[in-house]
């Protein structure tokens, strides 16, 4: 089966370039317009719908078609602790220059009072192996960690080095998943679809 990762349209944090992590942030009213004029990528429309809880997915989801998608909490945005609702310059301004250096590197980066990446990656390997029993394909509305993730457990990409590929969020990530859970990137940047 394929998943198509999607991630929520832009809200007002993001234009600010604020880390949202956790914190339940609604579309901005460009973001809310843009994302009206689009539907879900091109084989999706009738894929089984799921979100993360956070509103700015939800909203994202009604707005693409899906007004009831299901809720699983594996799809949030990584958790950024004390770090969420600022920007690097603050970050930087407050914890000093090496606060990211000093929160670890590839899946050991973990935010003061935040959540570990490789928790994250694990709890997407999660969703993806449960997804996995069906052969019905699915669309999953949420946020850039989580494409990340996907990227990264599709790729074997440790984190550690630039992204291979360059992910264009406001396209999808297509994975295709094999019944033992196992994925592989079938398509990079896929364009969401224009209402007429």
């Amino acid at each position: 089966m394929r998943i198509a990762f999607v991630r929520h349209g832009p809200t007002e944090w993001n234009a600010q370039g604020r880390i949202q992590g956790r914190l339940d942030m609604p579309l901005s009213a460009e973001g809310r317009a843009g994302m009206a004029k689009l539907g879900p990528p091109e084989g999706f429309v009738n894929a089984r719908a799921y979100a993360s809880p956070l509103w700015r997915a939800r909203e994202t989801a009604a707005l693409l078609g899906f007004p009831n998608p299901i809720l699983d909490e594996r799809l949030a945005e990584h958790h950024w602790g004390r770090w969420e609702g600022l920007t690097r310059e603050e970050i930087f301004t407050r914890d000093g220059e090496d606060a990211f250096t000093r929160a670890g590197r590839g899946a050991d980066f973990t935010p003061p009072e935040g959540e570990r990446t490789a928790d994250l990656i694990a709890r997407v390997r999660s969703f993806l192996d449960d997804i996995a029993k069906t052969d019905k394909d699915a669309i999953a509305i949420t946020h850039r960690g989580v494409l990340r993730s996907a990227y990264t457990i599709a790729t074997g990409w440790k984190m550690l080095t630039p992204m291979p590929d360059q992910l264009d969020l406001s396209k999808a990530l297509v994975l295709e998943i094999g019944r033992d859970g196992n994925a592989t990137i079938a398509a990079l940047n896929v364009a969401l679809t224009t209402r007429p």
